[in-house]
């Protein structure tokens, strides 16, 4: 808005001094400043209330009576009416397509009805100086505002990507890990399986469950815990592999989903990411944690309740087991300790 009314406000100051000292068109010329000093109050209005569509409407508003106005002191004379190809781009550009066409159409069709009336009146002109300029400068005036309503439209899809980006980055990721969270999940998971059925790969889902997780919690506090869950996703993330994709399943639960991994493989994964658990000291308090893995492989029977049922029975085997060890889920649960 701001960038339409400077590119306006310097048009009609370069006619004030175009009309005054190289055509000598006084009546013009104050036309043009009294278009030019409304522009400036407007400007001030905008900056005050910071309303853009009253700016907006104002200004198209102030811009058809000077046009009006304009045409009928020049009368036609040199090209003039060529500027009034600005209002239909500013009118579609300020106003929206619903009252730019209304506004456009109006006034194009009492303009009709003026030229039919008034234009026999008039003399003929012929192409001087000041109608080079006219045609000149409106068409550069055109080309200037349209390559800004280009600008601003790509810069509008540009902010509207961002935003649905950081939507979709909020949608599917945990707050305090920044890792995947449950519904984004389901949703890979879903489509890992999809993609292992059809073209008969293999597939492993690893659920792992921090030990003691509450003693910690009520010796240090939750915000000891919740640094704790964030460092322990960063050694997920390190040793997970990167076509594997990792998130946090609820609360101290963590589900790894591993594409094009057999039951040895996902045995292998989840004693590499328990090892390197168990070795890390979390947060200045250099704490000790250790995790309980479940696994389980796809078989072509399974679906996402049924993998995830077995890889949920191999965590609780883990647990009744002692913790902090990996088991391969079975269909039967064991009862944790």
């Amino acid at each position: 808005m701001q960038n339409i009314q400077f590119i306006l406000q310097l048009y009609t100051g370069l006619f004030v001094v175009l009309n005054i000292f190289l055509f000598d068109y006084l009546w013009m010329a104050l036309t043009n400043a009294i278009m030019f000093s409304a522009i400036v109050v407007l400007q001030i209005d905008l900056r005050k209330n910071l309303n853009i569509e009253r700016s907006a409407r104002m200004l198209i508003g102030i811009l058809v009576a000077f046009m009006a106005v304009y045409f009928v002191i020049a009368q036609g004379r040199n090209y003039s009416f060529i500027w009034f190809s600005l209002l239909p781009l500013l009118a579609f550009f300020l106003l929206g397509l619903r009252l730019g066409l209304y506004v456009s159409g109006s006034f194009l069709a009492a303009l009709v009805v003026f030229v039919i009336w008034f234009a026999p009146q008039w003399p003929s002109y012929a192409i001087n100086i000041p109608a080079i300029f006219n045609i000149a400068l409106a068409l550069f005036a055109v080309l200037t505002i349209s390559r800004h309503y280009e600008k601003s439209r790509e810069e509008a899809f540009n902010f509207l990507a961002r935003r649905n980006s950081e939507l979709e980055v909020l949608a599917t990721t945990d707050p305090l890990t920044q890792l995947n969270n449950r519904s984004h999940l389901d949703d890979v998971l879903e489509q890992e399986l999809n993609r292992a059925q059809r073209h008969q790969h293999e597939l492993a889902v690893l659920i792992l469950d921090t030990d003691h997780f509450k003693t910690l919690n009520d010796s240090y506090g939750h915000i000891v815990g919740d640094q704790v869950l964030k460092e322990l996703s960063q050694v997920l993330l390190s040793h997970v592999r990167s076509s594997d994709i990792l998130g946090r399943w609820g609360g101290e639960e963590f589900l790894v989903i591993a594409p094009d991994t057999d039951e040895d493989g996902a045995v292998e994964l989840a004693e590499k990411i328990r090892i390197a658990v168990a070795e890390h000291r979390f947060t200045d308090e250099k704490l000790h944690l250790t995790v309980s893995i479940g696994c389980a492989a796809y078989s072509s029977e399974d679906t996402l309740i049924t993998i995830i049922q077995r890889a949920d029975n191999g965590l609780y085997q883990a647990k009744h087991d002692g913790r902090n060890c990996t088991r391969l889920g079975k269909t039967t649960r064991i009862p944790r300790k």
